[in-house]
């Protein structure tokens, strides 16, 4: 794994052995990172990355600007992986890891998940396919508890195949397909979710 764009761009980094993690391509990273960066997403952003796999979409939001990162994973050898991956790449004072099971009652996960006191700026959902289906109830949880920043920017990658629909205060910016690979890209309409 590699760093694509920023001031990390072509650094390495490691990702969890065995078939349990499905990493994001440096090709729809690279496409992603341009379409945040040109919605100025990362400049000073608190991430949340859930499903965080190898923390490689926090990794390329720490190199374009973005302040710190939460990543959240239920796989012990993810959560071991994304901190040496840190290390490596001089980020483990701004990467925080936590390990939860993000398939939980939505309520109780977000709990356990600390926000910054504005919320979070940037949230990476990135779910195993089979379980997308969570996805939404854990995102109306996030807006429930109010940790998320007016004007967030989330970005959910799912199979092209699944129709997405974003729930309450959660509004489309634009839908992206890479192969079998799509990411919907929402932004947070605080207004109305009181």
């Amino acid at each position: 794994m590699r760093i694509v764009g920023g001031r990390l761009s072509g650094r390495r980094f490691g990702a969890p052995s065995g078939t349990g993690t499905r990493p994001t391509s440096d090709r729809v990273r690279e496409a992603l990172g341009s379409a945040l960066q040109s919605r100025n997403a990362f400049d000073g952003a608190h991430v949340l990355e859930l499903f965080a796999g190898t923390g490689a979409l926090s990794f390329e939001a720490l190199s374009r600007g973005a302040a710190n990162a939460v990543l959240v994973d239920h796989d012990p050898r993810a959560i071991q992986e994304i901190k040496k991956s840190a290390q490596t790449l001089g980020l483990e004072d701004q990467a925080q890891t936590l390990k939860i099971d993000l398939g939980g009652n939505p309520a109780t996960v977000v709990d356990k998940i600390s926000a910054p006191p504005k919320g979070f700026d940037l949230v990476f959902v990135d779910a195993p396919y089979a379980e997308i289906e969570s996805v939404p109830p854990l995102l109306d949880a996030f807006v429930g508890a109010r940790k998320l920043a007016p004007r967030a920017w989330i970005v959910v990658e799912r199979p092209v195949s699944h129709r997405w629909v974003w729930t309450r205060g959660l509004a489309s910016d634009a839908d992206y397909r890479y192969g079998q690979t799509g990411i919907s890209l929402g932004v947070y309409e605080a207004k109305g979710t009181q």
